[in-house]
């Protein structure tokens, strides 16, 4: 199995990126903001640690978490994000191991994508990773668009991550989004053909039939 980790920051596509693999290469998908609802759910370990840090009253009628409550709860508050992120992070890190290790032998791809690639760790996970490069103009102006955040929302976020070069020093491939999805989608198929004709990639252009769900 190729693990092929897919980062960039908030407005860059990293999640397009990874759902293009995913369908035309019929890739495993962990896309680690999703992750962070499955360790939450009612049994786990993770929902048991943040129900006991931030108290009963955040589970629901039906006996989920009510995200809406925790989010009002860590708004504006530093500690408390930082201890939610430190019961979901892990959680979500041992999920993403557990995943490729049970299928380790098996052929194929499975993608990981996060923002926080190496802050978790996940990239020691990962066979190769590539980060998603689009530059903080052409991301203001499409989380505008696609999610109605101001020019100030966007600076702000997007100035509490770490700053491209941190990425682009540590990721085995840069991939420039700026353009056109038909040339990211061409600078994709390209990388892909690539790893057909490399032995050391581990894959080989046959990979295992899956649903490409997301996790």
């Amino acid at each position: 199995m190729f693990v092929l980790g897919i980062t960039g920051g908030v407005g860059s596509g990293k999640s397009f990126v990874a759902k293009r693999i995913g369908k035309r290469y019929n890739a495993h998908l962990l896309i680690a903001d999703k992750l962070g609802h499955v360790v939450m759910k009612p049994g786990s370990s993770g929902f048991r640690k943040i129900v006991y840090k931030f108290g009963e009253d955040i589970i629901d009628s039906d006996g989920t978490i009510d995200r809406k409550k925790l989010a009002d709860i860590i708004f504006s508050n530093d500690v408390a994000r930082n201890e939610l992120n430190a019961i979901i992070h892990p959680e979500v890190m041992s999920y993403i191991k557990k995943y490729i290790d049970d299928r380790k032998d098996m052929e194929g791809i499975i993608i990981v994508e996060t923002a926080i690639m190496y802050e978790t760790g996940c990239n020691n996970l990962c066979d190769e990773i590539w980060y998603v490069y689009v530059p903080t103009d052409i991301r203001i102006k499409r989380l505008s668009v696609s999610r109605g955040y101001s020019e100030e929302k966007s600076q702000s976020i997007i100035g509490s991550q770490k700053p491209d070069k941190f990425f682009i020093d540590r990721a085995d491939r840069v991939i420039d989004n700026s353009g056109s999805r038909n040339s990211l989608n061409a600078v994709i198929d390209t990388l892909f053909e690539s790893f057909e004709k490399d032995e050391k990639y581990g894959y080989n252009g046959t990979a295992q039939k899956c649903d490409c769900r997301v996790y």
